[in-house]
């Protein structure tokens, strides 16, 4: 079983304090591609395959931003 849900946690607080610089528009695309950096390192430092975590990182990537976006909802 791999452990690396780790990655939607950290790019939700990164993203959240990157947010401040970064146009609001922009948010979800940083998510994605820091969700991607994680997963590609996580898979590098395991000696994994790094396709398959560079994927995985996309998806936990998007899923940090959806939630993101559904607090934002939510608190409006």
């Amino acid at each position: 079983m791999e452990f690396n849900l780790f990655i939607i946690p950290v790019t939700m607080i990164v993203t959240e304090l990157l947010k401040q610089y970064v146009p609001t528009k922009y948010v979800p695309l940083l998510a994605v591609c820091l969700g991607l950096i994680l997963g590609l390192t996580y898979g590098f430092y395991y000696g994994q395959d790094l396709f398959v975590h560079g994927v995985q990182g996309l998806i936990y990537g998007a899923s940090a931003t959806g939630l993101y976006r559904v607090g934002e909802k939510v608190y409006e």
